[in-house]
């Protein structure tokens, strides 16, 4: 009976429980995990996300550089001071948590040995569609700035432009026209990885004008979504440049099936204060009337010859022996009439544009005027006024007023 008692009391008697299993810390890093900072330093935040917390157990945040001093709070702050040698550096902030941890790597760019700083707002461009003859690259034309252009595709008054005649190794694909990422230098040809000598320059406006800087050396370098320039003028003087944003350019095509024309759209304009050429050729088209060719520069430095902006060429006809250009024209060949543009073959593959066009500098954009009318006035003062009202060879309407003083020549 005693030893019967035993073993039920043996079955009878509850086990010790299990203890419950305890979930091990995570910790996760929720902001970036590398960053860039300027020579000039500046400060951040590091984010992150902590489960399972550890009675006892504290967030830590080590930097591995002295320029570099972070603090931990609900966030984790940081200062990065400034950058005073020439060349970038790095360093990183481990942060860790019992036995997690992540670091964040933090890169900061060298002193620059420059005299200008400048930060560009906006990238204009354009990719041409064609083969470009001699080159062994595809040409990008960029235009980066600080203002952009205004609503009739000019330049702001106040403003910088440079200006990249680039070309890449490259096709734009699928449609789009992005600058491929890569390392461009200035040169002469027209081959990959060079920034072509030719049309690549600083502009830089006021209410009195332009002036422009051809380009002794630049340093290109294009990322995803930024690039940035070590540029040196002519002057002596060394810029940087940096741009952050969509590199997504326009397309440029000269050759097209219908006509010679450029442009997309219509296009409007209205310059005040421009400079006119106007020739006298005598009779040059036709036995019945004198013609004098008329160019009109909305801005033309008269000492080096450079020209920005809208460019117009007329070929104005008057009457035999006449000078007097003030009257209204309309397409033709007689008195009265403004003879439409057109193309001269020059042989080999080269044409030149002839009689009367809309373009502007560098030839970006040109378009024959082949209908419409031109009226010409001038006031007490010898101020021309140019009211053009024309249409290309693809139906755009060119249209708008140009109002400038000039003079006339025998060519």
């Amino acid at each position: 009976m005693a030893a019967l008692l035993g073993v039920v009391a043996c079955d009878t008697e509850k086990p010790t429980p299990e203890p419950t299993p305890v979930d091990p810390p995570v910790l996760t890093l929720t902001s970036k995990s590398s960053l860039w900072f300027d020579a000039e330093g500046g400060a951040g935040e590091i984010t992150y996300t902590l489960e399972n917390a550890v009675k006892g157990v504290e967030l830590e945040a080590v930097s591995s550089v002295d320029w570099i001093v972070a603090s931990v709070g609900e966030t984790i702050a940081y200062e990065v001071a400034a950058n005073d040698v020439e060349e970038d550096r790095r360093g990183t902030i481990t942060v860790t948590y019992g036995t997690e941890s992540f670091s964040v790597s933090i890169m900061q760019r060298a002193k620059l040995n420059v005299d200008v700083m400048f930060e560009a707002k906006t990238l204009n461009g354009s990719y041409y569609l064609d083969i470009v003859e001699g080159a062994e690259g595809y040409s990008y034309n960029l235009m980066v700035s600080d203002k952009g252009l205004n609503q009739s595709g000019n330049m702001y008054d106040d403003a910088s432009y440079y200006l990249f005649d680039l070309y890449a190794a490259t096709p734009a694909v699928d449609g789009v026209a992005v600058i491929p990422a890569g390392e461009y230098t200035l040169g002469f040809e027209k081959k990959a990885g060079v920034i072509n000598d030719g049309y690549s320059r600083l502009v830089q406006t006021t209410s009195e004008g332009a002036t422009s800087l051809r380009y002794s050396e630049v340093r290109l370098v294009v990322g995803e979504e930024s690039l940035e320039a070590f540029v040196t003028l002519e002057d002596g003087k060394v810029h940087y440049l940096r741009y952050e944003g969509s590199l997504a350019i326009d397309f440029y095509e000269a050759d097209n099936n219908s006509g010679y024309s450029t442009l997309r759209r219509d296009y409007y304009f209205d310059i005040n204060d421009g400079l006119f050429v106007g020739a006298y050729l005598g009779s040059y088209y036709t036995s019945s009337a004198d013609t004098c060719s008329v160019y009109l520069f909305e801005e033309l430095d008269i000492e080096t010859g450079e020209e920005f902006g809208d460019e117009f060429q007329l070929d104005l006809q008057l009457p035999r022996g006449g000078t007097d250009i003030c009257g209204t024209y309309t397409p033709g060949t007689s008195a009265g009439h403004f003879i439409i543009g057109s193309m001269e073959d020059m042989g080999g593959g080269q044409y030149m544009q002839t009689n009367t066009w809309y373009m502007t500098a560098g030839y970006l954009d040109f378009a024959p005027l082949v209908d419409g009318k031109i009226v010409v006035e001038k006031d007490a003062n010898d101020v021309y006024t140019f009211t053009i009202d024309c249409v290309d060879d693809e139906g755009h309407r060119i249209s708008g007023v140009f109002r400038g003083t000039g003079e006339f020549i025998e060519w």
